[in-house]
């Protein structure tokens, strides 16, 4: 790996990291790469990036040497780069400090409400409530809905020769001819003609009105729909399967339940605690009026 003498041991870096953060201060962090004034890395700066990871990620990217040897060099170049800009005041330019407060500002907030969201979590017992009580009067509703799996051929344009072209198709089928074959060679329809007209399984909703009702209306495997005329052309329509509407037990809903009314109770604090620190925010309309006007903003 190049720059091999900015990194520390490996078996140091792997050490520190499986420590736990209880420095008081960033400064009392160990220290894995220095030598450059003010672009130090340190253990905490290595955990503090590996939050930017999923959760699931995290442990076994600090258990990988490589990828943590590649972070240490990364936050050392970055680091050690905004030093000397520093130097040369590029930080001076008013833009530049503000999108560093704006980025700091944003690192700091969502640390508060990660603490917000931990301290206000709402009571397991009245989320359990809250969603038996949903399940028992929206249950219909929590369904899978009923689904056909669909192949078609689709014939361009709404002129006599298309039509026919489209009759000829069908009773070609009909006849016994491979359907896949005769979509692949015939449908205007490219992304399902290189499946041979397989278009998968579609719930209500999703097709044009005309087609929809044509797929819906056939009930035995290879049966074939009249000619189907739509904005896009012709179809000729083969049925394959049919699944039907599948109630969701409580069981198969609480996740997706747990997870809304958990939210649904948060945003709520969160609104309460943003009205809190902004209360006595004072808006200065003309002034954004006069920045907006440079823009000729409407």
């Amino acid at each position: 790996m190049r720059n091999r003498m900015f990194f520390a041991p490996v078996g140091i870096v792997l050490s520190v990291l499986s420590l736990a953060v209880s420095a008081a201060t960033t400064n009392e962090s160990p220290i894995l790469v220095s030598g450059v004034p003010g672009a130090e890395v340190r253990v905490v700066d290595i955990q503090a990036e590996a939050q930017r990871l999923p959760v699931e990620m995290r442990d076994s990217f600090l258990a990988n040497k490589d990828g943590v040897q590649q972070m240490v060099h990364a936050l050392f170049v970055r680091r050690a780069m905004a030093a000397y800009a520093r130097s040369v005041g590029v930080e001076d330019d008013p833009q530049v400090a503000a999108a560093a407060r704006i980025a700091a500002d944003k690192v700091i907030s969502d640390a508060y409400l990660a603490q917000f969201n931990a301290k206000h979590a709402p009571d397991p017992k009245l989320i359990e409530a809250q969603i038996k009580a949903h399940y028992a009067a929206n249950k219909d509703s929590m369904a899978t809905p009923e689904e056909v799996h669909l192949a078609h051929i689709l014939v361009k344009g709404k002129t006599d020769a298309a039509k026919q072209k489209a009759e000829k198709l069908l009773a070609e089928a009909k006849a016994g001819a491979d359907f896949a074959q005769l979509a692949k060679d015939n449908s205007e329809d490219p992304g399902s003609a290189a499946r041979g007209g397989d278009l998968g399984f579609i719930a209500r909703g999703r097709m044009v009105p005309e087609f929809e009702k044509a797929g819906f209306a056939l009930t035995k495997p290879g049966e074939f729909a009249p000619v189907v005329e739509s904005q896009f052309g012709y179809h000729v329509i083969k049925f394959i399967e049919r699944k039907p509407a599948v109630q969701k037990t409580f069981e198969e809903a609480r996740p997706e339940l747990e997870k809304q009314f958990t939210q649904k109770a948060l945003q709520a604090a969160r609104e309460a605690e943003v009205e809190k620190v902004t209360s006595k925010a004072k808006f200065d309309e003309k002034a954004l009026e006069a920045f907006l006007a440079q823009y000729k903003a409407k």
